[in-house]
C-alpha cells in the first residue's frame, strides 16, 4: 500500500504542481475578467473593442489586436433566463428578454439544444449571472486532463503528458478568450477532447457518446464526426501475408466480384459500425425530440449556422462585428480580382468541401494494423486537426479569433515532430514542445483581425509539410544538441552514484508492477531532441 502511493506521487507530483500553478494564474485572470465586467455598460449591448494596443520588444514598437465581444451578456445571459423561463429556443421569443426594465432583443437562436441547456444550468447556479461563466471556466480547466492523457498515451510518456498540460493550461488562446472573456467554445472542445481519449483507451462506446454530446453543443463540431466515423467503420487490418493466388484456370467474373467484396467487408467493420450507429442515433433523437415535437423550425434554424456571407467591397476590409473570411486576404493586399475568385468560392463552399472529401478520404486510407491502434488514432487525431484547421480558413460563414481555441488542445499535442509521425513508438520531451503552442497560439491572437488568417494558413501549410519542418529544426538545432551531448559526456561519470541510487529506487518502485513500468524517458529524451 505504501509502495502503491510513493509510486502515484511520483508519477503525478508534476503534474500536480502544473495544476496548481495554471489555477494562480487562472484566477487572477479571472478576477480581472469579473472586474471589467462590472464595469462595463449594460447587459443588453453587445459591445465590441478592437484591443489596440502597442509594446515594446528590444526597441521595436509591436503593434496587436485582440478581438472583443460582449457576447456572454448579450447573448448567453439572455438565453440562459430564457430557458429558465420556460422559452423554447427555436423561435422569435426566445430572442427577446425583459430584465430589470431593459428589453433586450438578440436574434434568432440558431445552435443545438445541448448549448441552451448550458446556459441554463448556468443560470441556476447560486452566482448571479457569473454562473454560465463558472462553468465555461471549470470546462476549460477540466480539459487539461484528456489533453494530458492522450499526450502521454500517444507519445508513451508521461512528461510529454505534463508538457503538453502546461503548454495547454497557459496557452493565450484560452487565458484570453476563456478565462477572461467567457466565450463559449469549452464545452465541445472538453467533450471532444474527453471523448478522443476514451477512444484512445479502447473505449470505444463511452468515446463516440462524448464526441457526438460535443456535435449537440456547437454545429462546427460536426465535421468532429468525420473521424469518428472513420475509426468505427474501418476494421483493424492483421499485417499482409505473402502468398500469392495460386488457382488454376481462368477467373470468372463472379469470382473478381466475391473476391472485391471480401476484401471489402475485410476492411469495414459493418456490425460494430451499425450497433454504434442505433446508438448515437438513439442518443441524439432522445435530445432532439421534445424541439422536433414542439418547433417545427428547429432543424431549419440550425442550418442557418451553415450559411455565409459575401463581401460587401473587394477594396475596403468588412466592419468589426463581422467575422473575417479567407477573401479579406487579398483584399488587404490590394488585389481585389483575386479577392472576388475567392469570394465566389468561398461563399458556394467549394474549397471547403474539396478539403472535407481530401481528408475525409485520407483518413479513410490510412491504415490501421491490429495492435497499432494507438497508432492509428494518432494519425487520424493529426489528420483531424488539419481538417479542422481548413474548415475555420475556408467556411462560408467566417470566424472569430476565439475559434481557434480548439486548437489549443492540438498544439500542445502536436507540437514535436515525433508526435506527428505515426512510426514512431515511444517520444521524449523536446524544446520545441516548451514552445511551438505559444508562439502558434501568439500568431493568431496577436496580428490584426484583418490579416491573421494568413498565420493560419501559414501554420496549416506547416503542419502539412511537417516532415519537411522537421529537417530544418535538426539542422538549425544541431549546434545546440551538439553542445548539449558533450556536456553530458563531460559531467555524466560525476553523477554515476547517484543514477544507480536512482535505478535501484526505480527497480523497488516497479519489481512487483511490471506491466506499469515505463522504459526511463530521460534516455530517449537525449536521444530525440528534434
Amino acid at each position: 500500500m505504501a509502495k502503491r502511493f510513493v509510486r502515484f506521487i511520483y508519477e503525478y507530483w508534476i503534474l500536480a504542481v502544473i495544476l496548481v500553478i495554471a489555477l494562480y494564474v487562472w484566477s487572477m485572470v479571472f478576477d480581472a475578467a469579473v472586474t471589467d465586467y462590472f464595469n462595463t455598460a449594460n447587459w443588453n449591448t453587445r459591445a465590441v473593442w478592437p484591443g489596440d494596443g502597442v509594446y515594446e520588444l528590444f526597441g521595436y514598437t509591436v503593434q496587436y489586436q485582440f478581438e472583443g465581444y460582449r457576447d456572454y451578456s448579450f447573448f448567453y445571459v439572455h438565453w440562459g433566463h430564457n430557458i429558465l423561463n420556460g422559452v423554447m429556443p427555436y423561435c422569435d421569443e426566445f430572442g427577446y428578454l425583459l430584465r430589470d426594465g431593459i428589453v433586450n432583443r438578440n436574434g434568432l437562436y440558431i445552435f443545438p439544444p445541448l448549448t441552451a441547456y448550458f446556459y441554463g444550468l448556468g443560470t441556476l447556479l447560486p452566482f448571479g449571472d457569473l454562473g454560465i461563466a463558472y462553468l465555461i471556466i471549470a470546462l476549460g480547466f477540466l480539459t487539461v486532463f484528456p489533453v494530458y492523457g492522450l499526450a502521454r498515451e500517444l507519445s508513451g510518456n508521461r512528461h510529454v503528458g505534463e508538457v503538453a498540460a502546461f503548454t495547454y493550461l497557459l496557452n493565450p488562446l484560452i487565458l484570453y478568450h476563456i478565462v477572461f472573456s467567457w466565450f463559449n467554445p469549452a464545452p465541445f472542445i472538453f467533450f471532444f477532447v474527453s471523448g478522443f481519449y476514451f477512444l484512445v483507451r479502447g473505449n470505444r462506446h463511452v468515446g463516440t457518446l462524448l464526441i457526438v454530446i460535443a456535435a449537440l453543443f456547437k454545429q462546427t463540431a460536426w465535421f468532429l464526426g468525420i473521424p469518428l466515423v472513420v475509426y468505427l467503420l474501418v476494421r483493424p487490418r492483421p499485417a499482409e501475408s505473402s502468398s500469392s493466388d495460386t488457382s488454376l484456370g481462368p477467373r470468372t467474373n463472379r469470382d473478381q466480384l466475391s473476391d472485391w467484396l471480401r476484401k471489402i467487408l475485410s476492411y469495414v467493420d459493418i456490425r460494430g459500425f451499425a450497433v454504434s450507429t442505433v446508438m448515437v442515433v438513439s442518443f441524439v433523437i432522445a435530445v432532439m425530440f421534445p424541439f422536433l415535437l414542439a418547433q417545427k423550425s428547429t432543424l431549419l434554424l440550425m442550418g442557418l449556422a451553415a450559411g455565409g456571407y459575401q463581401l460587401d467591397s473587394f477594396t475596403e476590409v468588412p466592419s468589426y462585428a463581422s467575422p473575417i473570411r479567407l477573401q479579406v486576404l487579398p483584399v488587404v493586399a490590394g488585389f481585389p480580382e483575386i479577392a472576388q475568385i475567392m469570394d465566389y468560392l468561398v461563399y458556394y463552399k467549394f474549397l471547403l468541401v474539396l478539403g472535407t472529401v481530401l481528408f475525409a478520404g485520407i483518413m479513410l486510407l490510412e491504415p490501421k494494423g491490429a495492435g497499432q491502434e494507438k497508432h492509428y488514432l494518432r494519425r487520424i487525431l493529426f489528420l483531424t486537426m488539419l481538417l479542422m484547421l481548413w474548415v475555420n480558413l475556408t467556411g462560408p460563414r467566417g470566424v472569430y479569433k476565439y475559434y481557434f481555441t480548439l486548437f489549443a488542445p492540438f498544439f500542445s499535442i502536436f507540437s514535436s515532430r515525433d508526435m506527428i509521425d505515426s512510426e514512431t513508438s515511444e517520444t521524449g520531451v523536446s524544446l520545441s514542445m516548451l514552445v511551438l503552442p505559444f508562439l502558434l497560439s501568439a500568431a493568431i491572437l496577436l496580428p490584426s483581425r484583418n490579416v491573421y488568417l494568413f498565420a493560419v494558413f501559414l501554420i496549416f501549410v506547416g503542419y502539412v509539410l511537417s516532415e519537411q519542418v522537421g529537417r530544418f529544426w535538426r539542422i538549425i538545432t544541431t549546434p545546440v544538441r551538439y553542445l548539449a551531448k558533450a556536456l553530458r559526456e563531460r559531467i555524466q561519470h560525476r553523477f554515476q552514484e547517484p543514477r544507480e541510487k536512482w535505478r535501484t529506487f526505480m527497480q523497488w518502485l516497479y519489481h512487483d508492477d511490471p506491466i506499469r513500468e515505463e522504459r526511463p524517458v530521460h534516455a530517449v529524451a537525449a536521444e530525440k531532441n528534434d
